[in-house]
């Protein structure tokens, strides 16, 4: 390859990763996703991962698996069938409308909407709130400030 072709061809691929970090508010995202400024969304079968570093609006929408961490205020939405491993900070929400059932790790107030038949599984931490709301079965209350619905509580909690 000639000089030219090189140097386009380096520069397309700078271009290409300072784009993906761009994505979700600077932050990281690896696998099936897009992001658009602080908006991201896992749309395929493949895995995804988004590590945010600001409030950002995050989406599972297909069928592989969504491993989502976030900062205060986020919004999280897993409508699809993969199951979704969501870590979120203060005054965060996260619907899990879809059938992969989500993994909730609250780092402060949260709110947790559950009407998907997936199972719904929350951790909060000592002091905060965390609130399940639109369960279709019973909101179970186990140790170690876990709530499940559609589920029971693990054995280790």
């Amino acid at each position: 390859m000639n000089t030219k072709i090189k140097t386009v061809c380096l520069v397309a691929g700078v271009f290409i990763a300072m784009l993906a970090l761009a994505g979700c508010g600077g932050s990281s995202a690896e696998g099936d996703v897009t992001c658009s400024g602080s908006d991201c969304v896992c749309p395929g079968s493949g895995d995804c991962d988004i590590d945010c570093t600001d409030s950002c609006d995050l989406q599972c929408a297909g069928s592989g698996s969504c491993d989502f961490t976030c900062n205060d205020k986020c919004i999280v939405d897993c409508t699809g069938s993969g199951p979704c491993l969501v870590s979120v900070g203060d005054k965060s929400t996260v619907d899990c409308t879809g059938q992969g059932g989500c993994d909730v790790d609250c780092e402060g107030d949260c709110v947790v909407d559950c009407p998907g038949s997936g199972e719904c599984l929350v951790q909060c931490t000592d002091d905060s709130i965390c609130t399940i709301t639109d369960c279709p079965g019973t909101v179970q209350s186990c140790p170690d400030n876990v709530q499940v619905c559609n589920g029971v509580c693990p054995e280790d909690s």
